[in-house]
């Protein structure tokens, strides 16, 4: 996680004077593997040990890392950088598995704030430390450490102990790739989030595009202080990471603070919009971590609860694909939209309406998991 941390801030930073259209541009091909192979991403984690898919995927992802470090063509960045991302596609997946046979049904939440906790400290070390080697060093460091990161992955199965071993299919049975999207559509609960989701990331995708023209260009900040602008959203989410997964809360008090982070996250967009300077927006990130990381663990606790081990792969790969999609849809038109209207009307549009996805479809969501608690 730090080095893919390292390698995306570096490629954004590096190819920015090619535009909005340009980043916009490595955040799609970044995510395109999600959607492409979701169905299939799925299938290996569910049907294939851990020990089998890491080594394999780890060397593969990590050497297309490492040919970063050479200067290479744009489209020839892109190709690189899908690789990479369709071996992730299929790991993270494939680690997911593992926190059922780990934990137990009622701890879900807090082992998926443990595992936030690792990634956030990731997620916040990268960014601070991509800064510092590009103005330092320059670019070639940040792909030679995730590349080498990337590629130690494939000794970890063993090292830990841990793997999943699928069960034997019946005699003439098949397993089926679309399992995970028909799951998602005919669970009442997890389709009304997945709907939810779907619509505030198409609405805050246009963010991840714009953030870095905002902060560097209008506010003048070097690549430390972006990387601090991040880093303040990362700490939110590792600070509620750290307290959900060291203390146990009842399934009603999650889905209330649930209610609180979502409404949090939503309305940053707009708060950064209209923010003068680079100091304001990084104690709005702060608080939009904090709704990030009630997502990340007591949102994936509550979609663990309702999904059979069996088929959790795919579901998780069909979820990502889903909001993948919305982020694709949201970027592939953020470029055009902030070169006509401007960074700053972009982005309280784009928070506005994230706000109002949230206040329509929530109730929903709020309606569905509450019948479920009661009726445990």
């Amino acid at each position: 996680m730090l080095g893919s941390e390292l390698t995306l801030f570096t490629l954004v930073f590096r190819e920015k004077d090619q535009g909005p259209a340009a980043v916009a541009a490595l955040f799609i091909v970044g995510a395109l593997p999600m959607i492409v192979f979701a169905p299939w991403a799925g299938t290996i984690a569910d049907r294939f040990s851990t020990k089998a898919v890491i080594p394999l995927l780890s060397v593969l992802g990590g050497a297309a890392i490492f040919c970063q470090t050479q200067r290479l063509d744009t489209w020839l960045i892109l190709v690189l950088l899908f690789i990479a991302n369709t071996c992730g596609s299929i790991v993270g997946p494939t680690w997911g598995k593992l926190t059922p046979t780990l934990a137990t049904k009622e701890d879900f939440s807090r082992a998926s704030g443990i595992i936030q906790t690792y990634f956030s400290i990731a997620s916040l070390t990268g960014p601070i430390l991509a800064g510092f080697l590009i103005k330092t060093t320059g670019f070639v460091a940040t792909f030679a450490i995730d590349g080498f990161f990337t590629t130690m992955i494939a000794f970890l199965p063993f090292i830990l102990r841990v793997n999943h071993k699928p069960g034997n299919l019946k005699d003439g049975e098949k397993t089926n790739v679309m399992e995970g999207f028909r799951f998602l559509m005919n669970n009442p609960l997890l389709r009304s989030l997945v709907i939810m989701v779907f619509a505030m990331v198409f609405c805050m995708s246009v963010i991840n595009v714009g953030d870095i023209f905002l902060i560097t260009n209008i506010m003048h900040a070097d690549s430390f202080i972006y990387s601090l602008v991040g880093a303040g959203f990362m700490f939110g989410t590792l600070l509620f990471s750290v307290v959900a997964g060291s203390k146990k809360v009842s399934l009603t008090t999650e889905l209330i603070v649930l209610a609180f982070g979502l409404s949090f996250l939503s309305l940053a967009g707009l708060g950064v919009g209209v923010s003068p300077n680079y100091w304001v927006i990084i104690p709005i990130w702060f608080i939009a971590g904090l709704g990030n990381g009630a997502i990340n663990t007591y949102g994936v606790g509550m979609m663990l609860r309702v999904i059979p081990h069996e088929v959790q792969g795919r579901v998780f790969a069909a979820f990502n694909a889903i909001i993948s999609t919305a982020g694709i849809g949201s970027m592939a038109i953020a470029g055009t939209v902030i070169g006509i209207f401007g960074v700053r009307d972009v982005f309280i549009v784009a928070g506005s309406l994230a706000f109002i996805a949230f206040a329509i479809f929530f109730p929903t969501v709020y309606k569905e998991q509450l019948k479920i608690i009661k009726a445990n």
